[in-house]
Protein backbone atom coordinates (compact mmCIF):
# COMPACT_ATOMS: atom_id res chain seq x y z
CA UNK A 1 0.00 0.00 0.00
CA UNK A 2 0.99 3.65 -0.06
CA UNK A 3 1.52 3.67 3.44
CA UNK A 4 5.09 1.74 3.20
CA UNK A 5 6.27 4.38 0.22
CA UNK A 6 9.17 6.19 0.99
CA UNK A 7 8.22 10.06 -1.06
CA UNK A 8 8.55 12.97 -0.62
CA UNK A 9 5.31 14.58 0.88
CA UNK A 10 4.87 18.47 -1.36
CA UNK A 11 2.56 21.52 0.20
CA UNK A 12 3.61 24.57 -2.16
CA UNK A 13 7.42 25.01 -0.75
CA UNK A 14 7.40 22.44 2.08
CA UNK A 15 8.57 19.18 1.67
CA UNK A 16 8.46 16.75 4.32
CA UNK A 17 9.94 13.18 3.78
CA UNK A 18 7.56 10.07 4.57
CA UNK A 19 10.03 7.58 5.91
CA UNK A 20 7.61 4.00 7.12
CA UNK A 21 11.43 2.53 6.95
CA UNK A 22 11.74 4.24 10.67
CA UNK A 23 8.19 2.82 12.31
CA UNK A 24 7.54 -0.69 10.69
CA UNK A 25 7.26 -2.29 13.70
CA UNK A 26 3.83 -0.31 14.67
CA UNK A 27 2.65 -1.90 11.43
CA UNK A 28 3.40 -5.68 12.78
CA UNK A 29 6.55 -5.73 9.98
CA UNK A 30 10.20 -6.84 10.61
CA UNK A 31 12.29 -3.59 11.07
CA UNK A 32 15.08 -3.07 8.78
CA UNK A 33 17.46 -0.31 9.26
CA UNK A 34 16.23 2.48 7.91
CA UNK A 35 17.60 4.30 4.90
CA UNK A 36 19.43 8.10 5.72
CA UNK A 37 17.58 10.79 4.91
CA UNK A 38 19.21 12.71 1.86
CA UNK A 39 20.81 16.10 2.56
CA UNK A 40 18.63 17.66 -0.30
CA UNK A 41 15.30 16.71 2.09
CA UNK A 42 16.80 19.24 4.41
CA UNK A 43 16.92 22.10 2.14
CA UNK A 44 13.49 22.73 2.07
CA UNK A 45 11.99 21.06 5.43
CA UNK A 46 9.53 23.95 7.52
CA UNK A 47 9.26 26.53 4.72
CA UNK A 48 6.45 27.87 3.70
CA UNK A 49 4.23 29.30 0.51
CA UNK A 50 4.63 33.02 1.86
CA UNK A 51 8.50 33.08 1.08
CA UNK A 52 9.88 33.58 -2.69
CA UNK A 53 9.02 32.19 -5.32
CA UNK A 54 5.32 30.67 -6.24
CA UNK A 55 7.03 28.77 -9.51
CA UNK A 56 6.94 25.46 -7.00
CA UNK A 57 6.72 22.93 -9.99
CA UNK A 58 9.67 24.03 -11.29
CA UNK A 59 11.39 24.89 -7.74
CA UNK A 60 10.48 21.43 -6.38
CA UNK A 61 10.98 19.23 -9.82
CA UNK A 62 13.44 16.70 -8.23
CA UNK A 63 11.09 16.05 -5.38
CA UNK A 64 8.09 15.97 -7.77
CA UNK A 65 10.10 13.12 -9.86
CA UNK A 66 11.00 11.17 -6.99
CA UNK A 67 6.80 11.23 -5.54
CA UNK A 68 6.39 10.23 -9.81
CA UNK A 69 8.14 7.13 -9.42
CA UNK A 70 7.10 6.27 -6.03
CA UNK A 71 6.88 2.29 -6.84
CA UNK A 72 10.51 2.35 -6.88
CA UNK A 73 10.86 3.08 -3.33
CA UNK A 74 8.31 0.87 -1.35
CA UNK A 75 9.41 -0.53 1.81
CA UNK A 76 8.77 -3.94 1.92
CA UNK A 77 9.28 -6.50 4.86
CA UNK A 78 8.21 -9.72 6.16
CA UNK A 79 5.17 -9.76 9.00
CA UNK A 80 7.03 -9.90 12.01
CA UNK A 81 6.88 -13.29 13.49
CA UNK A 82 7.63 -13.19 17.70
CA UNK A 83 9.75 -10.57 19.06
CA UNK A 84 13.46 -9.39 17.66
CA UNK A 85 16.00 -11.24 19.22
CA UNK A 86 19.02 -9.37 21.21
CA UNK A 87 21.17 -9.75 18.01
CA UNK A 88 19.28 -8.52 15.30
CA UNK A 89 20.77 -5.82 13.27
CA UNK A 90 18.48 -3.27 13.94
CA UNK A 91 18.60 -3.67 17.54
CA UNK A 92 22.67 -3.72 17.72
CA UNK A 93 22.53 -0.46 15.02
CA UNK A 94 19.75 1.09 17.98
CA UNK A 95 21.72 0.35 20.83
CA UNK A 96 25.08 2.02 18.86
CA UNK A 97 22.91 5.33 17.78
CA UNK A 98 20.14 6.13 20.63
CA UNK A 99 20.49 7.75 23.68
CA UNK A 100 18.55 4.78 26.02
CA UNK A 101 18.14 5.70 29.19
CA UNK A 102 16.69 9.15 30.59
CA UNK A 103 17.48 8.10 34.62
CA UNK A 104 20.13 6.36 36.50
CA UNK A 105 17.38 3.90 37.13
CA UNK A 106 16.37 3.18 33.96
CA UNK A 107 19.78 2.24 33.03
CA UNK A 108 19.96 0.29 35.82
CA UNK A 109 16.90 -1.74 34.90
CA UNK A 110 18.15 -1.43 31.00
CA UNK A 111 21.38 -2.97 31.99
CA UNK A 112 19.28 -6.05 33.86
CA UNK A 113 17.31 -6.42 31.33
CA UNK A 114 20.01 -6.63 28.16
CA UNK A 115 22.14 -9.02 30.22
CA UNK A 116 19.27 -11.54 30.85
CA UNK A 117 18.67 -10.69 27.13
CA UNK A 118 21.84 -11.95 26.21
CA UNK A 119 22.23 -14.70 28.32
CA UNK A 120 18.57 -16.20 26.68
CA UNK A 121 20.19 -16.04 23.58
CA UNK A 122 22.81 -17.74 24.51
CA UNK A 123 21.44 -20.33 26.41
CA UNK A 124 19.16 -20.87 23.58
CA UNK A 125 22.25 -21.42 20.65
CA UNK A 126 21.04 -18.36 18.70
CA UNK A 127 24.52 -17.02 19.44
CA UNK A 128 27.63 -19.02 19.58
CA UNK A 129 29.98 -18.48 22.90
CA UNK A 130 33.15 -17.10 22.66
CA UNK A 131 35.38 -16.59 26.00
CA UNK A 132 33.78 -12.91 26.18
CA UNK A 133 30.63 -14.83 26.55
CA UNK A 134 31.46 -17.24 29.23
CA UNK A 135 32.48 -14.30 31.28
CA UNK A 136 29.99 -12.22 31.07
CA UNK A 137 27.61 -15.07 32.02
CA UNK A 138 29.86 -15.93 35.06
Amino acid sequence: GQWCTRVPLICFGTVERHLPDRCLRQFGREQCIPLEVPDSQRAFHGRDGRQGTRDWPTKLKNFIAIWENQQLQDIVTPNQVGRMGYQDPYLDRYRQTSVHYMTPEGAADGALADGIERIKDMTTGRTELGNEDVSFIR
